[in-house]
């Protein structure tokens, strides 16, 4: 009952207080148009000029090299209700179950490479990297307040984030985001906890362009380390009583991760170049000025040779129309079209005015000067409470039941390059920038509770750009890229990809290939790694050698995209857990242990997926069908299929509120899915014993989703086919997906 009235009065609150609303967000992609809007009041006459603020907003994200890509703003209404999903909007990822907890997707193509710190990877749902954040330039300050939770008190989730964006003006803006989640877990100490804070900024000249994001996160995890007993879900019957949720025995109750990271990144960049004349890209500016000085010279000449008769100038004004040459020998200039010029003499003030056409000029860049600054500060703690004897394998250094590790990490990159610009002149149709960067990573790792190890490394990389992003049908970017920690050039980059799009038959199709080869020294902490419970000193670990092809093929008037994609790794490194039976008091138990390891042979994998969209009316169904074939699937065990499915009715209500009504289904065939180490906070695969599938099993939700101006909001009941009676539920091993659900949501944007 209180669930049905806390969802009454949210939907009463959203109605009434978008019944004054503004209009929505112009598109991120448009240039910002004269958006603003004058009310008046009948009886107010303060009102009568008062004028609305300025309604628009456009966002784009920036690479290292200080590339702006223009990306859409995440104020749409459409999946809105899976936006707060740590498996992802279609259901890519494995987690343990609980909103905010480590996750891993089941498409390989997904996944990133090495990182120096790698233990952030499981978290990519609450951590974004500088590359997809979001810059923003705005016609008025906005603010976006959303909330997410479920309607349980005792075991829901909440989830709040809030935004502020800025312009100081025209072309320098600033904003901040604020990001909070708490999952209580709907099994015992599964909670999760973070807080994330970001200050951004951006400066958009024509010559200097900069980027700066300042943020700082702090995670917290309960582990439980699984079920003891899988039965609990796919039998419960077994049991003598049946269980809640909570009351399911799990391995641990008093262990936790906390991860800290903290860290600030700029990328700016200074261009040198010449002003062209809009509408005429052949005459630079500079050409232009003299240009002018040259009529006026030629104007002056012809005035003095021109008669005016007294009797028919009094109190008129005469205009002689007067042409000018189509092109004039000065310094090689050449002129424009033949352009008239009307002059106009007024015999009582014998002045003389000149009409002459605004000139309208832009900046064309032909070499650029860029700097990247990137200073991070990582902090992970392993710590319990309690004896972990039952569960872990080895004990590196006795100190009793309590556990304290921490593992330090200082990250400080360094990049220069320098870019000749493409489009400058008719034969710069490519791109060329040069570059080298400087990595220098700082580590501290416990050898015992009162000592830690300290390690320094640094890493030179060289590398050049042929890139081409100007062009109408086809562009292309080639990287060649060479690094050494100071003792061998052994590791190297070269990729290369082209996207081609075409107009054909009253379509847009765009395909885009890419390839790559790849030779890279797994990074540190696969190397080397010291903790109570894990240790590992790796120096012989081979550089890991991948080839990679692929393409994607897409079409705007069939709503459909295929992909494929094809690698060959060599010495492909991943880790491993492995079980060990121990005796603890009479009783046996399997202790779980973590190594680093290589494949013995190359891995072959490929990748299809397909995407296709359907549209009938208002009825809509949306399609992914991902299908992977891996050559070792001990080394890399990987699902054959995954499909995401949503089927929906898309309408408006009074021509204003739309509203999405539906379902959809997160499905994947059944494997040997790795499974989580609480010590190490990464997958891991399975011990070769005792290995469990999970998958074979549907996840179904219906939803409403609503958007009403500028607030969206949504009702939806997530996995409506739960069963008490048993079911195959697990998204990793001994960890199940939580139970059926109601989950709220609301976002709200505000202008002032």
């Amino acid at each position: 009952m209180s669930s049905i009235i806390r969802i009454l009065s949210i939907l009463m609150f959203v109605f009434a207080s978008t019944a004054e609303a503004q209009r929505v967000i112009t598109n991120s992609n448009q240039e910002f148009g004269n958006t603003s809007r004058t009310k008046s009041g009948a009886n107010n006459k303060d009102n009568k000029n008062k004028k609305e603020a300025p309604v628009g907003i456009r966002t784009w994200t920036v690479s290292r090299f200080n590339e702006i890509d223009s990306c859409t703003i995440d104020t749409f209404s459409h999946q809105f209700h899976k936006e707060n999903y740590t498996e992802g909007i279609t259901g890519r990822y494995n987690s343990l179950g609980n909103m905010g907890s480590p996750r891993q997707s089941r498409i390989f193509t997904d996944r990133s490479g090495f990182d120096y710190f790698i233990f952030s990877q499981p978290y990519d749902f609450f951590l974004k990297p500088f590359e997809s954040f979001h810059f923003t330039n705005t016609l008025s300050p906005i603010t976006n307040i959303t909330y997410h939770e479920t309607t349980s008190t005792d075991n829901g989730e909440d989830h709040i984030h809030a935004k502020y964006a800025i312009n100081i003006d025209k072309t320098s803006g600033i904003g901040f985001h604020l990001n909070y989640l708490y999952g209580r877990g709907y099994y015992a100490h599964q909670n999760t906890s973070q807080f994330g804070a970001t200050l951004y900024g951006s400066v958009i000249k024509e010559r200097y362009q900069a980027h700066v994001r300042l943020f700082s996160n702090y995670l917290k995890i309960a582990e439980n380390g699984g079920i003891i007993d899988d039965a609990y879900i796919t039998h419960p019957e077994k049991f003598p009583s049946s269980f809640s949720t909570p009351d399911i025995p799990t391995n641990l109750d008093r262990v936790w991760n906390k991860m800290y990271v903290n860290g600030g990144e700029i990328t700016h960049s200074y261009s040198l170049g010449f002003y062209r004349i809009k509408g005429n890209p052949k005459l630079s500016f500079q050409d232009s000025v003299k240009l002018k000085l040259i009529r006026k010279k030629e104007l002056a000449l012809r005035l003095k040779t021109d008669s005016i008769s007294d009797s028919t100038a009094t109190n008129k004004t005469t205009a002689a129309v007067l042409p000018v040459a189509d092109s004039i020998n000065a310094d090689s200039i050449s002129a424009p079209e033949t352009s008239k010029r009307i002059l106009r003499v007024d015999e009582d003030t014998k002045t003389e005015k000149e009409s002459l056409p605004e000139v309208e000029r832009y900046f064309v860049p032909v070499t650029s000067f860029i700097h990247s600054l990137q200073v991070l500060s990582n902090e992970r703690l392993f710590k319990s409470n309690q004896n972990l004897s039952k569960f872990f394998t080895n004990d590196y250094y006795l100190a009793g039941d309590s556990t304290n590790d921490k593992i330090r990490n200082v990250q400080v990159s360094n990049m220069f390059a320098i870019e000749l610009r493409e489009g400058f002149n008719k034969w710069a149709v490519s791109g060329l920038r040069l570059f080298v960067q400087h990595d220098f990573n700082h580590y501290a790792m416990p050898l015992s509770p009162l000592t830690y190890n300290s390690y320094n490394e640094n890493r030179v990389s060289l590398g050049a750009m042929l890139l081409r992003r100007q062009g109408q049908y086809f562009n292309y970017k080639l990287l060649g890229q060479t690094s050494s920690d100071g003792k061998s050039w052994g590791e190297f980059e070269l990729k290369g990809s082209g996207s081609l799009h075409l107009p054909l038959l009253g379509d847009t199709v765009g395909l885009k290939v890419y390839g790559s080869v790849v030779n890279q020294r797994p990074t540190f902490f696969y190397r080397h790694y010291h903790s109570r419970f894990l240790m590992w000193d790796n120096d012989n670990l081979d550089n890991q050698f991948t080839t990679r092809v692929g393409a994607v093929l897409t079409s705007n008037k069939t709503k459909s995209r295929l992909s494929v994609d094809f690698q060959n790794i060599k010495k492909f490194t991943y880790f491993a857990s492995n079980y060990t039976a121990r005796t603890i008091n009479t009783n046996i138990y399997n202790t779980i242990s973590t190594n680093v390891c290589q494949s013995a042979g190359n891995i072959l994998l490929f990748t299809a997926s397909l995407n296709q969209d359907f549209r009938l009316g208002i009825l809509n169904w949306e399609n992914e069908v991902v299908y992977q074939k891996v050559s070792d699937i001990d080394a890399l065990p990987l699902p054959d299929i995954s499909l995401y499915t949503n089927l929906y009715l898309l309408f408006r209500i009074a021509k204003v509120l739309r509203v999405e009504f539906g379902g959809d289904m997160r499905y994947f065939t059944s494997y040997y899915a790795p499974t989580y180490d609480p010590a190490l906070g990464m997958f891991s695969n399975q011990p070769l014993i005792d290995k469990v599938k999970v998958g074979n099993y549907p996840i179904f939700d219906v939803y409403a989703n609503f958007h009403l101006k500028h607030t969206r909001f949504y009702v939806m009941y997530s996995h409506v086919n739960y069963s008490n009676d048993g079911s195959k539920s697990f998204r990793a091993p001994h960890y199940p997906a939580n139970p059926g659900m109601l989950k709220l949501g609301l976002s709200w944007n505000f202008f002032n």
